[in-house]
């Protein structure tokens, strides 16, 4: 069975967002920890969105087109056709997940304008906004930045301790 690992909340928002063990397993090899270590991205899926806690279920590996130590990008055409792939498995895509070379992840200019896109593009698709991940070096939860672009606005969520 599936554990919930740790869980997400933004502030003033009804529901949470929660990392099963399955997924924080599939992150832990993709953490920078050597000096030399190139970015990893990937994609993060749930079943249902439209339950009070939203389930991060699956992690994905995209190909990297271009990596280094502080920056990576990937095939949006591949991003798509396995969103596509995953969605006739019954996923959802929530948005992406990235890694970076620091203890407590926080978002560069260059994420910032990845996410503004990203989320502009989601907002045209019928969804309420995209969900950005950065792991870090640190263990679970510090070292696992959750945020939510709405096509305007990046929202930062909180780890949730002791229950959601």
């Amino acid at each position: 069975m599936t554990e919930i690992v740790t869980r997400y909340r933004l502030q003033g928002a009804a529901w949470t967002l929660a990392i099963t063990d399955y997924v924080a397993v599939f992150l832990l090899p993709y953490v920078q920890r050597r000096r030399l270590s190139r970015e990893s991205v990937g994609q993060l899926y749930t079943r249902d969105l439209t339950t009070r806690e939203v389930v991060v279920e699956q992690a994905t590996l995209l190909t990297r087109v271009n990596a280094a130590w502080g920056r990576v990008s990937f095939d949006v055409k591949q991003a798509v056709a396995e969103r596509e792939a995953m969605f006739r498995q019954g996923y959802h895509c929530l948005g992406l997940w990235h890694s970076h070379p620091e203890e407590i992840p926080h978002p560069s200019p260059r994420d910032l304008a990845l996410l503004k896109n990203h989320a502009a593009a989601a907002t045209t698709q019928d969804y309420a906004g995209i969900v950005f991940a950065i792991l870090g070096t640190l263990p679970l939860p510090q070292g696992l930045g959750i945020w939510v672009h709405d096509g305007e606005v990046l929202h930062e969520a909180k780890a949730v301790f002791g229950g959601s």
